[in-house]
């Protein structure tokens, strides 16, 4: 599963067409948190951005939280599909870039091949993509091809819930796009290596994230950055460290609100929870 429990949310869009059918809900019970003092609340909903139809989600725990807060922070503003397809061609394509199979380690290229027949790619779309724009490219088809859009994903149906309260975002669809298009091409190859090596994909993400197994998604961080320090900072620790920072500083205001980012950054010795644990703040894990 490595990356897609912190891929940004903007990655998310571009897996945007509508499911086409309703199989039998299928039960999860996601990890919730909550950070409270006197008179704050601050609920943390570990969510997955692209869902297939059938996840039923909203547990009487999840309801509640949903009703007694004044408003909704995610990751980015509700996207603009076709406004953020737009941009990240616009950052995604150059010219002159070797080609795909060029840019792993000779004992991934089968893996490679492999991950661009299951996810009904070209490798020559792919070679005219920067590096971590192919990576992208690569997770957000294999979401797709496991029924996932995110029509039904958390922060689309909590935007829905959350109608005439307020909603604010912690980063903007440029800002993430930004954080790929600046890294290294070393982290970059780090990046696609890791995702083709990713046997078990979206599945064991899904599967992560409905039961709520934090250990299981803090090891596919681990294994995603291990020996890749810059490329942690970049995805994971920095937006971890500005969010905490923002959610410290709103428990100085009274009320209630749910803040709801991608499940891998409220798991593991990084995460936000931690990250406010060790400022001090009491964070309990509700579901």
């Amino acid at each position: 599963m490595r990356w897609r429990l912190i891929a940004p949310l903007l990655i998310a869009a571009l897996v945007a067409l509508p499911g086409c059918s309703r199989p039998r809900p299928a039960p999860a019970r996601p990890a919730l948190f909550v950070v409270r003092d006197a008179d704050t609340v601050i609920w943390l909903f570990g969510t997955i951005h692209a869902l297939p139809a059938n996840i039923a989600w909203e547990t009487p725990a999840v309801r509640r939280a949903i009703q007694s807060s004044q408003m909704l922070v995610t990751e980015i503003a509700r996207p603009d599909s076709a406004a953020i397809s737009a941009l990240f061609l616009k950052l995604a394509r150059r010219d002159g870039l070797p080609p795909i199979i060029a840019r792993v380690p000779a004992n991934d290229r089968a893996a490679l091949d492999h991950a661009i027949a299951s996810a009904a790619e070209s490798a020559t779309a792919l070679n005219e993509l920067e590096t971590w724009a192919a990576a992208v490219t690569l997770e957000s088809s294999r979401a797709r091809a496991a029924g996932a859009t995110t029509a039904d994903g958390v922060e689309t149906v909590l935007a829905a819930r959350f109608a005439g309260k307020p909603q604010r975002a912690l980063e903007s669809a440029a800002s993430q796009l930004g954080l790929f298009d600046a890294l290294s091409e070393q982290d970059q190859r780090r990046l696609l290596a890791r995702t083709v090596e990713d046997g078990g994909g979206y599945p064991a993400a899904l599967a992560a994230w409905s039961t709520g197994d934090v250990a299981a998604m803090a090891h596919s961080n681990a294994q995603l950055f291990a020996g890749a320090p810059e490329l942690e900072v970049a995805l994971l620790t920095g937006r971890n460290a500005r969010w905490s920072r923002w959610i410290a500083g709103r428990m100085r205001q009274p009320g209630t609100i749910m803040v709801a980012v991608g499940a891998g950054h409220l798991v593991g010795p990084k995460s936000v929870v931690a990250m406010l644990r060790a400022r001090g703040l009491k964070v309990s894990r509700i579901q």
